[in-house]
């Protein structure tokens, strides 16, 4: 299943869509940088094996308790900079690319638990 999902990893080029802001100044153009998420297919999709044995979930939860410490990092920031800036489209720009992090943060640790 997850050797499949590796060409998912291709969608990540949509992000690249972003660089419109440059061109038309909207800063909601920003938004297709979720679509670099989708990178993390790459680094999912060369994990060994398509079982999931008993390493394989130790290094799972492993990787979900470091994203759980670099989420509550990453929603206070947005937090304390949401209470200083009044403009809502900064915010959504910011929770947009805590999340490309969170899911890229993810699966790299993930790939790089199973090939230690």
């Amino acid at each position: 299943m997850i050797r499949k999902n590796f060409y998912l990893g291709f969608l990540g080029f949509l992000g690249f869509f972003a660089g419109r802001y440059f061109m038309t100044g909207d800063i909601t153009s920003l938004a297709y940088l979720g679509f670099f998420s989708f990178f993390g297919f790459f680094f999912l999709g060369k994990i060994q094996g398509d079982q999931a044995d008993e390493r394989y979930q130790e290094d799972r939860k492993t990787a979900l308790a470091f994203i759980g410490h670099l989420a509550l990092f990453l929603l206070a920031a947005i937090w304390i900079i949401g209470l200083f800036m009044s403009n809502l489209e900064v915010t959504f720009i910011l929770v947009v690319i805590a999340y490309v992090v969170l899911i890229l943060a993810y699966a790299v640790k993930l790939y790089w638990l199973e090939e230690r």
